[in-house]
């Protein structure tokens, strides 16, 4: 393995364990979604890396909040349109601008579905739900950002322009797309109140509103199944091994350093770069790294419809970016 890509694995590496780590010793509840930032936030652009921390925490603030309200103040349908119109919205105007400015918005349509699917369907309270999301997504943006940083090269060339804004059809196709998934599964998590059902509802509100936000996903979508379903098998296997660890707390965390180290490996390397982002992604969430988490078999229930739910979504966006496609560029 070429030296480059070794070292920028071993900053990964520590970016994330480093994130991890302090958010376990914050004590916060869900602390995999401290390292989640990792795998994204990073850039081979001083100026993009900056961008993408910036835009991280505000499509983080601006969702969570909005999520906040829809939760406190409306009904369950009330809660589902606004999860709806504003991943439908966020993924709208992301697709439109079309550059890494764009990446607020997607995490903004993100971030509802964080906060809102977890306290309809398993009963969190969302304020502190919320606040536990913010708090992870400022500790991996601090942590990405501070270990990379001086590694990281200036821009040399000015960032590319938008692409063609003749694509309206592709625009509303995606936005309705976005709208009807995220509304329908919003609404399903909050009938069967089950974490398989929560993990279906975060996969369609996530999945969609990347995918639905890129110019052209149809690169993604060939990464994405192979890549969720292993970033999936890697989580039940850390469930199935974690209780061999013995009592020591920290030794799970330890165990899920090692699944990290190769999920580093991944993302370094140009040729499974792409995959490596949803398999870090998928271990995480469905891991339940840091976290006591769920038994075994709702784990590996949580697992499976992920897997299910990644293939349905991108083969729904690999079929819609062939309808109205945008433009070429002149």
């Amino acid at each position: 393995m070429h030296a480059s890509t070794l070292a920028y694995a071993t900053r990964l590496f520590l970016a994330a364990t480093l994130a991890l780590t302090f958010a376990r010793w914050l004590g916060l509840s869900n602390i995999y979604w401290a390292a989640m930032p990792v795998w994204v936030v990073i850039q081979p652009n001083r100026e993009d890396m900056a961008l993408r921390a910036v835009l991280r925490v505000a499509g983080t603030l601006v969702g969570a909040g909005i999520g906040i309200a829809a939760l406190r103040w409306l009904p369950v349908p009330g809660i589902a349109l606004t999860v709806a119109l504003t991943a439908a919205i966020g993924v709208g105007i992301a697709y439109r601008i079309g550059t890494h400015w764009a990446y607020g918005f997607t995490l903004m349509a993100i971030t509802i579905g964080v906060v809102v699917m977890p306290a309809l369907g398993m009963g969190a309270e969302a304020i502190p739900l919320a606040l536990d999301r913010v708090y992870c997504t400022l500790i991996g943006v601090a942590s990405v950002t501070a270990v990379n940083w001086l590694f990281t090269p200036a821009r040399a060339v000015p960032m590319a322009p938008r692409p063609n804004p003749h694509f309206a059809q592709q625009l509303w196709i995606r936005m309705a797309a976005v709208a009807t998934l995220t509304g329908a599964a919003t609404l399903l998590d909050a009938h069967f109140s089950h974490p398989a059902a929560t993990a279906a509802g975060l996969s369609v509100v996530v999945f969609s509103a990347v995918l639905g936000s890129m110019p052209n996903p149809r690169p993604a979508v060939r990464f994405l199944v192979p890549g969720v379903a292993l970033g999936v098998l890697a989580a039940v296997s850390y469930r199935t091994l974690a209780p061999l660890t013995g009592g020591d707390p920290a030794a799970p965390l330890i165990l899920a350093f090692a699944f990290i180290a190769g999920g580093a490996l991944l993302r370094a390397h140009p040729r499974t770069s792409l995959m490596g982002i949803d398999i870090n992604m998928c271990f995480l969430l469905a891991g339940e790294i840091g976290a006591p988490g769920h038994s075994l078999p709702v784990i590996a229930a949580g697992a499976a419809t992920m897997f299910l739910t990644s293939a349905a979504i991108a083969a729904l966006m690999f079929f819609l970016s062939h309808l109205h496609p945008p433009l070429e560029t002149a």
